[in-house]
Protein backbone atom coordinates (compact mmCIF):
# COMPACT_ATOMS: atom_id res chain seq x y z
CA UNK A 1 0.00 0.00 0.00
CA UNK A 2 2.86 2.34 -0.75
CA UNK A 3 1.04 4.65 -3.19
CA UNK A 4 -1.95 5.08 -0.91
CA UNK A 5 0.28 5.57 2.15
CA UNK A 6 2.22 8.29 0.32
CA UNK A 7 -0.97 10.28 -0.29
CA UNK A 8 -2.18 9.73 3.27
CA UNK A 9 1.15 11.02 4.62
CA UNK A 10 0.66 14.20 2.59
CA UNK A 11 -2.76 14.70 4.19
CA UNK A 12 -4.94 13.44 1.32
CA UNK A 13 -7.77 10.94 1.34
CA UNK A 14 -8.21 8.68 -1.69
CA UNK A 15 -11.42 6.88 -2.56
CA UNK A 16 -12.49 4.57 -5.33
CA UNK A 17 -15.25 5.86 -7.61
CA UNK A 18 -15.90 3.29 -10.32
CA UNK A 19 -12.61 3.13 -12.21
CA UNK A 20 -11.49 6.51 -10.92
CA UNK A 21 -9.42 7.59 -7.97
CA UNK A 22 -10.92 10.56 -6.12
CA UNK A 23 -8.42 12.49 -4.00
CA UNK A 24 -9.41 15.17 -1.52
CA UNK A 25 -9.10 17.88 -0.44
CA UNK A 26 -8.74 19.13 -3.99
CA UNK A 27 -7.74 22.58 -2.72
CA UNK A 28 -4.38 21.13 -1.58
CA UNK A 29 -3.59 19.40 -4.89
CA UNK A 30 -0.55 20.77 -6.70
CA UNK A 31 1.18 19.76 -9.95
CA UNK A 32 3.55 17.35 -8.18
CA UNK A 33 0.73 15.46 -6.44
CA UNK A 34 -1.37 15.41 -9.63
CA UNK A 35 1.58 13.91 -11.53
CA UNK A 36 2.06 11.32 -8.78
CA UNK A 37 -1.61 10.31 -8.94
CA UNK A 38 -1.48 10.06 -12.74
CA UNK A 39 1.74 7.99 -12.70
CA UNK A 40 0.51 5.66 -9.93
CA UNK A 41 -3.15 5.39 -10.98
CA UNK A 42 -3.20 1.62 -11.51
CA UNK A 43 -1.41 1.01 -8.23
CA UNK A 44 -3.85 3.28 -6.38
CA UNK A 45 -6.84 1.56 -8.02
CA UNK A 46 -5.50 -1.85 -7.01
CA UNK A 47 -4.80 -0.77 -3.43
CA UNK A 48 -8.21 0.82 -3.02
CA UNK A 49 -10.00 -2.14 -4.61
CA UNK A 50 -8.13 -4.60 -2.40
CA UNK A 51 -10.00 -3.25 0.60
CA UNK A 52 -13.25 -4.92 -0.54
CA UNK A 53 -11.91 -8.46 0.02
CA UNK A 54 -11.86 -9.42 -3.67
CA UNK A 55 -8.44 -10.05 -5.20
CA UNK A 56 -7.77 -7.77 -8.16
CA UNK A 57 -4.48 -7.48 -9.94
CA UNK A 58 -3.05 -5.21 -12.62
CA UNK A 59 -1.05 -7.97 -14.26
CA UNK A 60 -1.74 -11.61 -15.10
CA UNK A 61 0.60 -14.21 -16.62
CA UNK A 62 -1.10 -15.80 -19.63
CA UNK A 63 -0.27 -19.49 -20.10
CA UNK A 64 -0.85 -21.61 -23.19
CA UNK A 65 -0.49 -25.19 -22.05
CA UNK A 66 2.46 -25.16 -19.65
CA UNK A 67 4.29 -22.33 -21.44
CA UNK A 68 4.02 -18.64 -20.62
CA UNK A 69 2.57 -16.74 -23.57
CA UNK A 70 2.61 -13.15 -22.33
CA UNK A 71 1.82 -10.90 -19.39
CA UNK A 72 -1.47 -9.04 -19.55
CA UNK A 73 -1.22 -5.60 -17.94
CA UNK A 74 -4.11 -3.19 -17.44
CA UNK A 75 -6.84 -2.08 -15.11
CA UNK A 76 -7.19 -4.02 -11.85
CA UNK A 77 -9.45 -7.03 -12.45
CA UNK A 78 -10.42 -10.29 -10.84
CA UNK A 79 -9.11 -13.62 -12.13
CA UNK A 80 -12.50 -14.37 -13.69
CA UNK A 81 -12.55 -11.04 -15.53
CA UNK A 82 -8.97 -11.51 -16.76
CA UNK A 83 -9.69 -15.08 -17.90
CA UNK A 84 -12.71 -13.90 -19.89
CA UNK A 85 -10.55 -11.31 -21.69
CA UNK A 86 -7.75 -13.81 -22.38
CA UNK A 87 -10.05 -16.56 -23.63
CA UNK A 88 -11.62 -14.22 -26.14
CA UNK A 89 -8.31 -14.34 -27.99
CA UNK A 90 -6.90 -17.74 -26.90
CA UNK A 91 -9.79 -20.08 -26.01
CA UNK A 92 -7.53 -22.68 -24.36
CA UNK A 93 -5.35 -20.24 -22.41
CA UNK A 94 -5.15 -20.05 -18.63
CA UNK A 95 -3.72 -17.65 -16.05
CA UNK A 96 -1.09 -18.11 -13.40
Amino acid sequence: MAALAYLLNLGFVAKLSGKRVRVSPSSKLNDQVRAYIKNHRLELLAELASNDGIERRCHWQVMLGSKPLCTMIGEPMTRAEALEVVRWRWPTADLS
